[in-house]
């Protein structure tokens, strides 16, 4: 498992989608950009009317496209690919998806579902695009802002599955090759779906924190349980933020650091994910677990 077949970065919101159609469209086009080819098909599905069609991405029928994102609201999903049959193939060079989910019933954040922004590249196109690492960094920055981020991640298929979304990894659930430890953080991580703007799942490669993680790891709630009247005062919001931050900054557990929208911080810790399995890369990574352990998921093992 030391073979590294694709990289994929996921941006989550609460946001509605729907509401940002022009920028999401204007950032596709820009995607194709960086990749230095355009899209062979895609794949769209309201959640008024679900379709498994998979359409070539000829410029009638983008436009069209175009139309329906506007008209078929709220969205479901869509996917594009490179090259034609992607999103057929289980290792496609490159995909692009964006995933819309239904508002949580009656507001409720413990309902809430995250919709997302994923692209998934090989290894051999992130470095013969234009731009290269960088310039997928910067798509992940700027779908950050566009779609108002809370939490996201730049991971690394090595012979255990992309860690995104189980629907596109199912296969692998089945597969002898992964650790059973895999399965039962998965399934932790789904129930952490609501929490996403204050919980992360793990240190990886790349990692976005919005304003709220640092504030949780500047420890917002010890400052609000220190005031008798538990309030949440601006200038305990202030302060923890910049003591997470410090935490951060004095870990020594990242090499590139980029300020996001909002306040957030996106951490890398190589200056390419192709160096994963470099010694110092995984230390770094330790480091920046232990940091975020506070705020990260916890697996209890089963019994």
């Amino acid at each position: 498992m030391n073979e590294i077949r694709a990289i994929g970065m996921v941006i989550y919101t609460y946001e509605r989608l729907e509401e940002r159609l022009d920028p999401l469209w204007d950032w596709l086009h820009r995607v194709e950009q960086w990749a230095n080819r355009p899209y062979a098909e895609f794949h769209f599905s309201s959640l008024a009317k679900d379709s498994l069609r998979i359409w070539k991405a000829t410029p009638k029928n983008r436009a069209q496209l175009y139309q329906r994102l506007q008209i078929e609201q709220p969205w479901f999903v869509l996917d594009l690919g490179w090259p034609r049959g992607a999103l057929r193939n289980i290792s496609p060079l490159l995909y692009v998806c964006i995933a819309s989910e239904p508002r949580p019933w009656h507001g409720d954040e413990r309902y809430r579902t995250p919709s997302y922004v994923y692209i998934e590249t090989h290894p051999q196109l992130l470095l013969q695009s234009s731009g290269g690492i960088l310039g997928f960094l910067e798509l992940g920055m700027q779908a950050w802002a566009i779609i108002n981020g809370v939490y996201g991640f730049i991971d690394l298929e090595t012979g255990i599955p992309l860690q995104d979304n189980i629907s596109r990894n199912v296969h692998h659930l089945f597969d002898s090759t992964v650790p059973p430890e895999y399965h039962r953080e998965f399934r932790a991580w789904q129930e952490l779906m609501p929490k996403l703007d204050k919980r992360v799942w793990k240190a990886f490669w790349g990692n976005f924190l919005g304003a709220e993680h640092l504030r949780q790891l500047g420890g917002i709630q010890e400052l609000r349980r220190a005031d008798p009247l538990y309030q949440l005062r601006p200038e305990y919001l202030a302060q923890a933020y910049q003591q997470g931050k410090e935490l951060l900054r004095a870990s020594k557990s990242y090499v590139g650091w980029y300020e996001l929208a909002g306040g957030g911080v996106l951490l890398t810790l190589s200056a390419s994910p192709l160096e994963w399995f470099e010694k110092e890369v995984q230390e770094r990574r330790e480091r920046l677990q232990a940091v975020l352990a506070p705020i990260a998921l916890s697996v209890t093992p089963e019994e």
